[in-house]
């Protein structure tokens, strides 16, 4: 049984520094054909269906049972089944509700700072996609118990430490998504095998192409599937690697940039010093001496 209570938290000039942080979190079970939201929120927080409300920080709502309904000023009414994600965003008019023949269970974290105003201008979030069907219900749920907890005891510190769960929940509603869904199982192990893979034997040519034969799939799926799962296509992954290897190497030995270039497969001394300054904007050798 969800124990009912909501919780508001200041947050010092010390935590706002941080860029994420927690200013509030609740669990409320909301029974059929009850009176919502129950009374006892702040003046800004409070709302009612008929005006809505618009927050002036981001809010993650989890629904774990019941149904009802979304809608906001960029988007249309959604319907909200059970373990449903769905965001507020400051500044972004909104309303919800439970529907009264089911009531709902829902728990929400508030957040502050300007890793998410980075997160949503990058559209890694976004007020125009603010529901979200979660796939990970059992790690969703298992993040918000930790943060209960954690409410619960208050040890130091911790309204950062709600920030950072709360990103983890966010970070699984990025495999949730219909696309990911659809995608079966065995890809998410095959692109993950392919990471190991092409991190290794750099000195080596490489054909990835070949990579997706040998673990059996068609070089277009396969190069869409890793580019999803990574952010980087196959090629630009090794690419990656093969750069912060350099750097390594450039900060934690004593070879040349010749020595370097043959030990990681670049071409010539010249192509990784070209490479190099491209991506820093220093020579290996300038870069290696600061």
């Amino acid at each position: 049984m969800t124990r009912n209570h909501f919780d508001y938290f200041p947050a010092s000039p010390k935590t706002r520094s941080w860029g994420l942080y927690a200013t509030s979190f609740g669990q409320i079970q909301v029974t059929p054909h009850t009176l919502y939201p129950p009374s006892g929120h702040p003046e800004g927080h409070h709302f009612d269906w008929k005006q809505g409300r618009t927050l002036q920080e981001y809010q993650i709502l989890y629904i774990r049972e019941g149904r009802g309904v979304f809608e906001s000023a960029l988007t249309k009414s959604k319907k909200i089944n059970p373990g449903t994600v769905f965001l507020l965003f400051p500044g972004v008019w909104h309303r919800y509700r439970p529907d009264p023949a089911t009531g709902w269970t829902e728990s929400w974290i508030e957040l502050g700072g300007g890793y998410l105003d980075h997160l949503r201008a990058s559209s890694i979030i976004d007020p125009k996609n603010p529901v979200h069907p979660v796939t990970a219900v059992g790690e969703v749920e298992s993040l918000l118990d930790a943060i209960e907890q954690l409410v619960r005891h208050r040890p130091p510190h911790f309204l950062i430490r709600l920030g950072f769960y709360a990103m983890q929940i966010l970070t699984l509603l990025r495999t949730s998504s219909s696309r990911h869904q659809k995608a079966p199982p065995r890809i998410y192990r095959i692109v993950a095998e392919a990471q190991a893979c092409l991190a290794q034997d750099l000195e080596k040519d490489f054909s990835i192409e070949q990579v997706a034969r040998t673990f059996g799939v068609g070089y277009s799926y396969f190069r869409r599937e890793f580019k999803s799962q990574t952010g980087f296509s196959p090629k630009q992954y090794r690419i990656e690697i093969r750069h912060r290897r350099t750097k390594d190497l450039l900060r934690n030995s004593k070879l040349t940039v010749k020595e370097i270039s043959e030990q990681l497969g670049y071409s010539s001394s010249y192509h990784l010093s070209l490479d190099f300054s491209k991506r820093t904007g220093l020579p290996p050798t300038r870069w290696r001496a600061i």
